[in-house]
């Protein structure tokens, strides 16, 4: 058990290298030594508190998570090895270990699950860690207080616990947090400075550090008074700096360096805050991102922006080396801000684009979200890109909804000042009164706010009313100076000393010129004080020469009334002259359209002639070919009527006859004549008058014999005939060869009242040949049988026809007789479907 708890120490360390903590690193040794005893929970608690005391105070450190599910871990080891020492105090520490860290991961009902196996004391104390929880690590909604309360409220029920003297510091720390909720920060302080002070012991550092923190969380930033943030933190340093704690203790100097960075001690909070970076760095800490961007903060306050930018970049190198993918839109957008606030829109854009690039414009206030699309537009629009400006603010306009005042303030002035600088200034107007009307809302010390009283006065000092104008900007100037945003109070200065020249209020006028001009020397590194005094001359002369020119102004006026005179009388003159070129050139247009109207009509006529002409032809041609078609049906409609006649008369000739044999040779022919004789007609009823369909046309050929023979059912024919369409000069001859073989089958195939199939099959070979096969299960050729010394007409038609088809004939007699023709075929298939008849 011992290898296993010892192998599940060192990760915490592997996965957290970056911190050499040497608390960590002596707990974890002494755990590896120690026995499975008393003391070697002690050692188990003590990991599962530091993780959760870790995850609690530090600004970040990977997934916080991580630190829980560390901490789970030691709490359960603990209680396992506690329950099976029947160790009581064991058993009530590791449970409640293991439940502030499931309240840590939210996992509320699982630490209520607890509360039921708990004595009084424990759940007492856990009760406490609810209440705190819902108090310290949410949003402070009424229903997280609410639940505070109730927590508080049920663990102040436990009378036993209340009045025992050891739980004095617990049930002081208890009555702290109600009281906040209940009567405010004032008493609260009063009882967290009672707390304290009974919780306050060597070794005790630690908890009393913790006291100090959550107190630290009540008071407002901004507090100047009594007990402040900045005391609580620097109290906080102190117990760290007694207790060893190097982690904490440079987390606590940080906290120190932000709150002087909010009340503008600048150079203070750049020293405490390089002394951090150091501490952090010694340790192995890698998440320098948080560092870096404070100190690109502090330099972009005092006006320093190659080294803001210095510590910006470094930032996002911090956050894309850790894949902090979380926090990296907040940086890049602090990036972005940063060359916007020096005067590089280009290299603004590129970082804003970063920054906006898939934003959820979502959460409970979007505001800041809408301020960089704000500022997004303005420095598109300073790279002569408008349009784009206002289609990405419809667009965001379109699919999402500013939550609370400052969000649609800022969607309001990015959709006026895109319009305004597209010169649409009848939309523009629209949405600036809609924004003054909505500025009265807007928090005061608010960042978005002196942006919005910024362009509010831009707006009036456009217009020209400059009383309304320094009103909005000296807001706008308030704002900035409290929070202690140089750039922008540069930029207000020299807008109120348009605004005070227009109403002409010099002396003020000349006041925030001269200090627009020491807040740029300051950032930009100029201050010199010539300049200053040349400043200061210059705008003297210019109010002098102001002076001259109002004493002189009537004068000027009768000279500007001469000019004008002269002015509107060169202007008719010219006007005249111009209307009279006008006429000309109107007139002169006239002619040239003209002529070439008349041009036009010539060729329209031409070319109505030449379409007119061409009808006549193609009619003639459509006229003439209808005609040939009509010859040709005809013909073969005459020379199915002649084999008809011919059929006819030697009907009526076999009638005449005795000799069996000629009126069987007679009957032969007859069947020979009826197959071309089919073709024809099949050629004069079809709308095609070369070709020949060959499924259909030997379909009903073979009807012609079955019912010529008269065989019933005693011979089957099977046809399996494809899609084939054959030119006349080829299916003439191929109707005859299988005239020919399917008689002579039926004839001599199955003598007397033998049964049998007779089949033809007419398949493409490939795309230039056709294979006829006529096959029958009859008796076959007798033995012996000599095809090329027999004579027989009918032989010597198939083997006739067939070199009339350019084709080789084949006869194969086994289990009946097949007769295999080839040849090449002269036309394609023209059906989609193969026959198949039995």
């Amino acid at each position: 058990m011992r290898t296993a708890i010892f192998i599940m120490v060192v990760f915490p360390l592997i996965s957290f290298a970056q911190i050499k903590d040497n608390i960590h690193t002596q707990l974890a040794v002494q755990l590896q030594q120690s026995k499975a005893d008393t003391n070697r929970v002690s050692l188990l608690l003590k990991l599962g508190q530091y993780y959760i005391r870790r995850e609690y105070y530090l600004y970040k450190t990977g997934n916080p998570f991580t630190q829980l599910d560390s901490a789970c871990f030691f709490a359960e080891e603990a209680l396992h090895l506690s329950q099976a020492l029947k160790y009581k105090s064991g058993i009530n520490e590791a449970t409640l270990v293991k439940g502030d860290a499931l309240i840590r991961k939210r996992e509320i009902r699982s630490a209520l699950a607890l509360l039921g196996t708990l004595d009084d004391s424990t759940r007492f104390r856990l009760l406490i860690i609810l209440g705190r929880h819902y108090l310290f690590h949410t949003e402070r909604t009424k229903k997280d207080l609410d639940s505070s309360l109730l927590y508080l409220e049920q663990a102040n029920n436990i009378t036993v616990v209340r009045v025992a003297k050891k739980w004095q510091p617990d049930y002081l720390h208890l009555k702290a947090m109600h009281s906040f909720i209940t009567e405010g920060l004032q008493q609260s302080k009063k009882l967290y400075q009672e707390t304290i002070d009974k919780t306050s012991a060597p070794g005790n550092e630690e908890r009393e550090a913790l006291l100090w923190h959550e107190l630290a969380t009540l008071i407002p930033l901004r507090e100047k008074t009594g007990i402040t943030r900045l005391y609580c933190f620097e109290k906080m340093y102190s117990l760290y700096q007694k207790s060893g704690n190097q982690e904490r203790q440079a987390w606590a100097l940080k906290s120190i360096a932000d709150i002087h960075l909010v009340n503008g001690r600048l150079d203070l909070a750049e020293t405490e805050l390089l002394d951090v970076l150091e501490q952090y760095k010694a340790m192995g800490y890698r998440d320098l991102h948080y560092i870096y961007d404070l100190l690109a903060v502090i330099y972009r306050y005092k006006g320093d922006f190659s080294k803001c930018i210095f510590y910006g970049s470094k930032s996002i190198e911090s956050v894309e080396a850790t894949h902090d993918s979380a926090s990296a839109i907040t940086f890049y957008s602090r990036l972005a801000n940063m060359y916007r606030e020096s005067g590089q829109p280009d290299k603004s854009v590129e970082w804003f684009s970063k920054a906006l690039r898939d934003r959820v414009f979502k959460g409970d206030n979007n505001g800041f979200i809408f301020r960089d699309a704000f500022f997004f537009a303005r420095e598109l629009i300073k790279v002569n890109r408008a349009k784009e400006a206002l289609e990405y603010i419809l667009d965001i306009y379109a699919k999402n909804k500013p939550i609370g005042v400052h969000a649609e303030a800022c969607l309001l002035g990015s959709l006026a000042f895109c319009y305004h600088a597209l010169k649409l200034e009848r939309q523009a107007e629209k949405y600036y009164l809609e924004l003054i009307k909505l500025s009265g809302q807007l928090q005061k010390d608010n960042e978005i706010t002196t942006d919005i009283h910024y362009e509010l006065g831009q707006y009036f000092i456009g217009k020209t009313q400059y009383v309304k104008a320094a009103v909005y900007l000296q807001k706008a100037l308030n704002t900035a100076e409290a929070t202690n945003s140089l750039p922008e109070a540069k930029d207000i200065h020299l807008m109120l000393f348009r605004a005070d020249s227009g109403m002409g209020n010099y002396p003020s006028a000349m006041k925030h010129l001269l200090r627009h001009k020491l807040l740029n020397d300051s950032i930009f590194n100029e201050t010199k004080s010539w300049q200053l005094e040349e400043l200061r001359v210059q705008y003297e002369t210019a109010k002098k020469e102001k002076d001259i020119e109002a004493l002189n102004s009537q004068n000027q006026l009768q000279r500007i009334g001469v000019e004008q005179a002269n002015r509107t009388k060169n202007i008719t003159l010219a006007c005249v002259a111009l209307l009279i070129i006008i006429v000309g050139l109107l007139f002169n247009r006239y002619l040239l359209k003209h002529r070439t109207n008349h041009k036009l009509q010539v060729h329209q006529k031409e070319l109505d002639q030449k379409n007119i002409y061409l009808e006549t032809l193609n009619t003639k041609q459509q006229v003439l070919l209808k005609e040939k078609e009509w010859l040709i049906k005809e013909v073969h409609h005459r020379v199915k009527n002649n084999l008809q006649m011919v059929t006819s008369l030697l009907n009526s000739q076999s009638a005449y006859l005795d000799n069996d044999v000629a009126v069987l040779a007679i009957k032969d022919s007859l069947r020979r004549m009826q197959a071309m004789s089919l073709i024809h007609q099949k050629l004069y009823l079809s709308g095609n008058i070369s070709t020949i369909t060959m499924p259909e046309y030997i379909k009903d050929l073979m009807c012609y014999l079955h019912d010529s023979f008269d065989t019933g059912n005693r011979i089957i024919f099977q046809q399996t005939i494809a899609p084939i369409a054959l030119d006349v000069s080829q299916a003439i001859p191929l109707g005859l060869i299988i005239n020919e073989c399917v008689v002579n089958a039926i004839k001599y195939a199955f003598p007397g009242d033998r049964k049998g199939t007779v089949g033809i099959d007419l398949q493409p070979v490939n795309d230039d040949h056709v294979l006829l096969t006529i096959s029958d299960n009859g008796v076959g050729l007798p033995k012996g049988f000599d095809v090329r010394g027999h004579n027989s007409l009918g032989l010597d038609l198939v083997q006739g026809l067939t070199k009339q088809l350019n084709g080789t004939v084949n006869m194969i007699s086994d289990n009946g007789l097949r007769v295999i023709i080839r040849f090449v075929v002269m036309s394609k298939p023209i059906s989609d479907e193969p026959f198949v008849n039995s």
